[in-house]
């Protein structure tokens, strides 16, 4: 094996042959650049696209404090019992409960799926529930655990 790339490396190419070699050289380099090019294209595309709706979530939720309510509703009564029984409608599993002074309760949601949350959290607030702290993290792709505090 060693004698054979011995010969070939002795061998003097012919200038056509040189000329073949470069630009098939060439146009390899080409293929790789450009396939990465719209590999990079393709992840900036969907960089976009996240940021755009992570952006639109944000200023939802920026939203919901800027909104006046303007009646409170069956919330009002038993608040906490309210906030765990529209939970289960909207299939989050509310993992703890610890009520607080002045008509307040922070809730714990560990793995629940973003749009239950989300959606839930525009049921509530549409009844009348202020969410005075949020903390939402990413655990997985669409599972999200949130800590929330709401004030009634």
């Amino acid at each position: 094996m060693l004698e054979l790339f011995k010969k070939i490396s002795n061998t003097r190419l012919s200038k056509q042959n040189q000329i073949i070699i470069a630009v098939l050289a060439l146009c390899l380099l080409i293929y790789f650049l450009s396939s990465s090019l719209m590999n990079l294209n393709n992840n900036v595309g969907n960089l976009k696209k996240e940021n755009a709706i992570t952006i639109s979530r944000i200023e939802f939720l920026a939203a919901i404090g800027e909104q006046e309510i303007s009646s409170k509703s069956a919330f009002s009564s038993n608040f906490a019992s309210s906030v765990n029984s529209s939970a289960k409608v909207n299939k989050l599993k509310i993992d703890r409960t610890l009520p607080l002074s002045n008509n307040e309760i922070s809730i714990w949601i560990n793995e629940s799926n973003f749009i239950d949350l989300f959606n839930w959290l525009l049921e509530i607030n549409n009844n009348g529930v202020e969410i005075t702290k949020m903390s939402i993290r990413r655990i997985s792709r669409e599972k999200v655990s949130a800590q929330l505090t709401f004030k009634s």
